[in-house]
């Protein structure tokens, strides 16, 4: 069963892949009234993940951001699934690198990066980077339960000129390009809800504690990387501006708890500028700092 929907949900991305833009929007408007009105998909996280970042909005405006983040999320979602298979002349039409020449800069100066962005815009253009810079791209991602769309996804980042590592290998194959000499810039979605059971760095973000996983400062610290936050901007509906900021020209430098610490205040900048744009179903607060369950 599993392997018969993975063949209708390829035909479905090849098919996807190939329509006119304004078709693709068209399935995700469909999407996105599927979602918000018959499903109601994660309603009540969604809101209570609003109400609890900005209390002082009044429950129309919390309902207006709840409403644009199903319809962003949905164009995420159908623009992904796009992607999977879409030509990379394509893809460069839906996203737009603002200061890409500050990564070969650094490429010139022998410099290896981690680049830490967050579930906001779209993050899934960043993988996309690879063919127009001279590092070697990393790609960590979560394996997915189902091997087949796991297989999908793989095969998209390699595409791209993209080496997809899953994170429990990350630091293997970081130590093998170190070894090698190889320079590479490593991208890192660091604003997931972490393991209670991990030891992790909690700071105030968006009006509440947070835990925030420790994973890409340790490995920018340990190789002295270059630090840069992926801004990703929708500048419109198809199109989207990826802005690269240097947290840190050293990370072996920074105390601990810094990086972290300037990537947490990084995304929630962003995200203030237009909240809708951030992945609010993710059940991103799970348990207080004592360890009790929220």
């Amino acid at each position: 069963m599993k392997k018969v929907l993975y063949l209708i949900f390829e035909v479905f991305c090849r098919g996807l892949s190939i329509l006119p833009k304004r078709i693709i929007y068209i399935v995700a408007d469909f999407l996105f009234l599927m979602g918000y009105y018959l499903v109601g998909y994660r309603k009540k996280v969604v809101l209570k993940n609003l109400c609890n970042s900005f209390p002082e909005k009044s429950k129309k405006e919390i309902n207006k951001i709840a409403k644009k983040f199903y319809r962003h999320l949905a164009d995420v979602m159908i623009e992904n699934i796009a992607i999977l298979y879409m030509k990379p002349s394509r893809v460069d039409k839906f996203v737009v690198f603002k200061n890409i020449n500050l990564i070969e800069d650094y490429y010139k100066q022998n410099r290896n990066i981690t680049t830490m962005v967050g579930h906001y815009g779209n993050w899934e253009f960043l993988p996309t980077i690879g063919p127009k810079i001279s590092h070697k791209t990393l790609s960590v991602y979560r394996p997915l339960t189902n091997k087949y769309f796991d297989r999908i996804t793989y095969q998209m980042r390699q595409r791209f000129q993209s080496i997809p590592v899953s994170i429990r290998d990350s630091y293997k194959k970081i130590l093998e390009l170190e070894k090698k000499r190889i320079l590479y810039s490593v991208g890192l979605l660091a604003d997931q809800s972490p393991p209670k059971k991990y030891t992790n760095y909690w700071t105030h973000f968006l009006n509440q504690e947070t835990p925030f996983i420790q994973g890409p400062e340790k490995i920018a610290r340990k190789f002295n990387h270059v630090v840069v936050f992926a801004a990703v901007r929708k500048k419109k509906r198809g199109l989207y501006q990826i802005e690269f900021q240097v947290l840190f020209e050293n990370a072996k430098d920074t105390a601990h708890g810094e990086v972290t610490e300037a990537y947490s205040k990084a995304l929630e900048k962003i995200i203030q500028e237009k909240p809708e744009l951030w992945l609010w179903s993710h059940k991103r607060w799970k348990y207080t700092k004592n360890g009790q369950k929220l």
